[in-house]
């Protein structure tokens, strides 16, 4: 009687706390692509905002699934959640390793962009000296 009760308190708070997980999942990848929209939208730079949303959506998402794992009856339930969570485990390394080569172009160009300033700062002052002995 008692393990029935305890395991029915535990189907419903897995299924519970699974349902809210993903919905904040939801929520996150929701908010992260309206962001994106609208900095494309103003022609802003895109950075990694929408990479990194997608990503904690991700998390959000697989934490629910494992959850479920935990109520899992027979082999067929597991092979589904398991299926589920290579397909998203899959899903946020590629977007990792995009936002990870997104960060280092990133770096690269800013470090470009910095080396051309200083250049042109010493061009600059170089040419200076050069007018004052005149």
């Amino acid at each position: 009687m008692i393990a029935e009760l305890l395991e029915t308190v535990l189907h419903r708070v897995v299924e519970i706390s699974s349902i809210v997980l993903e919905l904040i999942g939801i929520y996150v990848m929701i908010d992260a692509a309206i962001r994106g929209f609208i900095r494309w939208l103003r022609h802003e730079e895109d950075g990694p905002q929408l990479e990194e949303g997608i990503s904690s959506a991700l998390e959000f998402l697989m934490c629910g699934e494992v959850l479920k794992t935990a109520t899992a009856r027979n082999m067929d339930d597991y092979i589904a959640l398991g299926a589920i969570i290579i397909l998203r485990f899959a899903l946020a390394f590629e977007v990792q390793w995009e936002l990870h080569n997104k960060e280092k172009k990133l770096k690269a160009e800013r470090m470009n962009a910095d080396s051309a300033a200083a250049l042109e700062k010493s061009e600059n002052t170089s040419g200076k000296e050069e007018k004052k002995p005149e």
